[in-house]
């Protein structure tokens, strides 16, 4: 029904300013750097955006981060800024990682990349992504959730990107995943 609803609403020409994670790795460790992506799914804006990472885990003070930073293409050339990841309080007593960029430009929602496009479509489309990175510090021994959310303000509601991913304190996290798999998949003897 929604798909319905956006399509109605784009020829009306209602199109709605509205994101979508492009890429998101699977788990943050501690220590180690983790990114996620955003692109636009829906018309520009010039309002800006802001990025939330949010969870009981980090309202507790149990997961921490540090080293925030975003890259976005502008004028054929990567953008790298370093800023502060504050912890904030909200009106409700949480506590939450929050970082503004009010005024920075969501692109409208490039084509999709395909084998037939121009260079030129393929920089807008690749140009349109803002990527973020940050560094996870937890100790336990357990694998809390934490919520990262990037909404636009101009549709906070109903445009934002959000996604739960895990967290741990096993820097060995893959490896003892893979382990854990083939273990778990043991073959018949006959």
């Amino acid at each position: 029904m929604s798909k319905f609803l956006d399509k109605l609403a784009e020829k009306a020409g209602l199109r709605s300013v509205e994101l979508e994670m492009s890429s998101c790795g699977e788990v943050m460790i501690d220590g180690l750097p983790f990114s996620f992506s955003i692109v636009s799914k829906g018309k520009g804006s010039q309002m800006g955006l802001c990025v939330t990472v949010s969870g009981d885990d980090i309202d507790n003070g149990s997961v921490t981060f540090t080293g925030f930073e975003y890259n976005k293409l502008q004028n054929g050339k990567m953008k790298k800024q370093k800023m502060n990841l504050p912890l904030v309080t909200k009106k409700d007593g949480k506590k939450i990682y929050q970082a503004r960029f009010e005024g920075m430009a969501i692109d409208e929602a490039p084509e999709r990349i395909n084998k037939k496009m121009d260079g030129q479509a393929f920089m807008e489309a690749l140009g349109s992504e803002i990527r973020f990175s940050l560094m996870p510090h937890y100790s336990g021994s357990g694998t809390p959730e934490v919520m990262i959310s990037v909404y636009p303000y101009e549709n906070p509601l109903t445009g934002s990107a959000t996604r739960w991913v895990n967290v741990t304190g096993d820097k060995d996290y893959f490896l003892h995943k893979l382990r854990s798999e083939k273990g778990g998949k043991k073959k018949r003897r006959r």
